[in-house]
């Protein structure tokens, strides 16, 4: 995200998510609307941004998947259990990036591989910076939002679940801090 930004020195710097701030979640839809959303509280990430060179940048995201919080107790421990996430058997879910691309202005394609369930898979995310660029390349923190969806089959989750549909959006909306 931070990518976006030139500065006179080309190097990398390591930034993580403000927790005060970020939000990792996911949505689901049926028919084209939201029928299951939920937000993990737990995650950790390291992003070593070059702003002179974004190919150079590295993003790697873990998430604790038993963190998950879906609304309900029966929606938590159903989205929880061995069907779905098995958060028992696979307690994170991560993302590492193999290439960052601007694609504009304030945007990003990041590619790279996502794993669930211990299945890894390609897997892309679009950033967009949402602040004030001026006040980022001082140093201050960088608002940003990101997402990516990928398909529950690919990794074996709610094989026999017909009351979503297959693809599963994760949305990731915060600040990113030094």
């Amino acid at each position: 995200m931070a990518l976006l930004f030139a500065e006179p020195v080309s190097a990398q710097t390591t930034w993580r998510f403000d927790r005060a701030t970020t939000d990792i979640s996911f949505v689901t839809h049926r028919f084209g609307a939201a029928v299951a959303t939920g937000r993990f509280e737990r995650y950790d990430g390291t992003l070593a941004l070059d702003f002179d060179q974004p190919e150079k940048s590295r993003i790697r995201v873990v998430i604790e998947t038993g963190s998950l919080q879906a609304g309900s107790a029966l929606m938590d421990g159903f989205i929880k259990g061995e069907s779905m996430l098995d958060v028992a058997r696979y307690p994170t879910a991560s993302f590492a990036s193999a290439r960052v691309t601007r694609t504009g202005e304030r945007t990003l394609e990041i590619r790279g591989q996502l794993s669930i369930r211990a299945i890894t898979q390609p897997f892309t995310v679009t950033a967009v910076v949402d602040g004030d660029i001026d006040r980022a390349r001082r140093g201050e923190k960088l608002p940003f939002h990101a997402s990516g969806s990928f398909l529950r089959p690919a990794y074996q989750l709610g094989r026999d679940v017909n009351v979503v549909d297959d693809a599963v959006e994760i949305v990731i909306k915060g600040q990113l801090s030094r």
